[in-house]
């Protein structure tokens, strides 16, 4: 039997700060919906002003009709709805990056000019569990969605909520939501994992998998960030990167030489980022650590820098 869990108005009370001006992000959704209108469920308890902000990213031709109908959906509820139209995507960038940068920018955007003071979005436990999967399938390093984001003033209440919390919620108070026909196109893997895979561990392993996912994701974005912690306090202690300084490379190897590699690679990841001006994925900081201890000879960083051992390994250099 999956295990109970706090109902989707306690989870809100606890999670929402009392007094603040908060805006949500509304794709019209299920999920976002309920987030609607669970907010206004608690409004006067906890004091706060609501306002929905929607993205209509232009990606199909029905996306126009959704802003209608969220925007008359808002206009039943007596609430403020902000309809934002994105401008085309440039040719070459990736569609799901892009759209995500634009979403969070246009949301910023009306957050200051409403002097609104929080950011909320509905994701959930099911989409942490099935970013942890995604991130194992393709082995990516194991980042999570976070519940709170300070630097978007973002927060994600419904982590601790799962999909069938939001169906049954829906059903309870009959919200309306706009069905996105892209959820099921399988040729996406997130709705694969969410189609295929999940109910296939909910079926055959547990039916708590959800929850299982969803936790361990997080207890492993904690001990990440733990040792991204330490990562940067290291790499204070080394300093700022400084080519052809053989006392700078002397400093970084002795900081480095005592660190578990999972710190190791992390410290280069930060080192470097600065004077890239772009984050190393893990694989290439792990080179990056081979080449700073002297075991390798050059590594190509991407973006045309290529950094160098110098000097019979005993400095560096970075050419772009």
């Amino acid at each position: 039997m999956a295990r109970r869990r706090q109902s989707i108005i306690t989870t809100l009370k606890q999670r929402i700060p009392a007094g603040e001006r908060v805006l949500v992000a509304l794709s019209g959704g299920k999920d976002s919906s309920v987030l609607l209108h669970g907010l206004l469920k608690v409004r006067r308890l906890l004091e706060i002003h609501v306002e929905a902000c929607h993205v209509d990213h232009g990606l199909r031709k029905e996306s126009g009709d959704d802003a209608t109908v969220v925007a008359a959906m808002c206009e039943r509820l007596g609430v403020v709805c902000h309809v934002v139209r994105l401008g085309k995507r440039p040719p070459q960038a990736n569609m799901e990056a892009w759209a995500r940068a634009e979403r969070y920018q246009a949301l910023k955007g009306v957050m200051e000019r409403e002097s609104l003071t929080l950011l909320v979005t509905a994701h959930n436990a099911n989409d942490v569990a099935e970013t942890l999967l995604m991130r194992l399938f393709a082995n990516k390093e194991l980042t999570t969605i976070e519940e709170s984001d300070r630097r978007r003033r973002c927060l994600r209440p419904f982590l601790g909520v799962s999909r069938e919390q939001i169906e049954d919620f829906v059903r309870e108070y009959q919200v309306p939501f706009v069905e996105d026909p892209s959820n099921a196109d399988t040729a996406m893997v997130r709705n694969r994992v969410r189609k295929k895979v999940l109910p296939l561990l909910e079926r055959d392993f547990d039916p708590s998998i959800v929850w299982i996912l969803s936790e361990r994701a997080q207890s492993i974005a904690a001990d990440c960030e733990a040792l991204q912690y330490v990562a940067e306090g290291t790499a204070d202690r080394i300093g700022a990167v400084e080519c052809r300084d053989r006392a700078w490379l002397q400093r970084c190897r002795k900081e480095l030489h005592p660190l578990p590699y999972a710190i190791k690679w992390r410290v280069a990841q930060v080192l470097f980022t600065p004077i890239l001006g772009h984050t190393v994925g893990e694989p290439r900081a792990r080179a990056l650590v081979h080449l700073l201890e002297g075991a390798q000879q050059s590594l190509d960083l991407g973006g045309g820098a290529v950094l160098t051992s110098e000097d019979g390994g005993r400095s560096i250099n970075l050419r772009s």
